[in-house]
């Protein structure tokens, strides 16, 4: 059975992406309700809904007599990558719980290119985690982690769904620094449907090799950002 997706829900996701777009800060002001109703070309009463149902998730708040303002930081969302973190906890240092929309767990023997990857033999069991995480419905990045299932014994449910970091801090396994690259991702229709996208929009593809203190390989993760919701910078110096 299909559900088709609720005007109010699709005004969430439009205040979202404006919020974005507009790189609107915690504390700030929102444009009024009428303003919004024009913007999105919905009603006022569509609007309220939206904004009731995005407060109700911490990223909004309604002050009475004032306005709306953003509850959150979604615009520090991964800006700064030259700090190792999850996404768990850039989401969390900018306020918001983004939720896993879905979750998937492979179990896979490592062929030439990720026994190449992992620096580890052709045939070693390896684990592909698989997760897309969003606000509202909207799929906001696509996160795909693979490392040796040595690393991942006696990870409960709550490890795999939560940070991958945490879960293998736990294990005893410690992620020091990464080697990474930014990579441009248009994604093809295999992509959408996997993801839960809708329309094709640009990806910023960011590729990593995790390591230990020791230089030992953990993982090898691809993270796929939607583009309309994440932008990143770093700081360059002349030398």
């Amino acid at each position: 059975m299909i559900t088709k997706e609720s005007l109010v829900d699709k005004t969430k996701k439009s205040i979202l992406a404006y919020i974005f777009k507009e790189n609107i800060s915690r504390n700030e002001k929102l444009p009024s309700i009428e303003q919004l109703a024009s913007l999105f070309s919905v009603g006022r009463s569509t609007v309220r809904e939206a904004i009731k149902g995005l407060e109700q998730i911490q990223i909004l708040e309604m002050v009475q007599g004032k306005g709306t303002y953003l509850a959150a930081d979604p615009s520090s969302l991964g800006n700064d990558i030259s700090q190792l973190r999850s996404m768990t906890e850039m989401a969390q240092l900018s306020g918001i719980n983004l939720i896993n929309l879905k979750v998937e767990k492979e179990d896979k023997e490592a062929d030439s290119y990720l026994a190449e990857k992992l620096e580890v033999e052709v045939g070693t069991p390896l684990v592909i985690l698989k997760r897309v995480r969003g606000l509202t419905g909207e799929p906001m990045v696509y996160l795909e982690d693979i490392l040796p299932q040595e690393f991942t014994e006696g990870f409960s449910k709550e490890d795999w769904e939560g940070s991958l970091f945490n879960a293998l801090k736990k294990n005893g396994v410690l992620v020091s620094y990464s080697r990474a690259k930014i990579i441009p991702y248009i994604p093809d229709e295999d992509f959408l449907k996997k993801v839960g996208l809708e329309k094709v929009v640009p990806i910023l593809l960011l590729q990593h090799i995790h390591f230990n203190a020791r230089s030992r390989v953990i993982a090898f993760s691809s993270d796929y950002y939607h583009s309309e919701f994440f932008h990143f910078e770093v700081l360059r110096k002349r030398i």
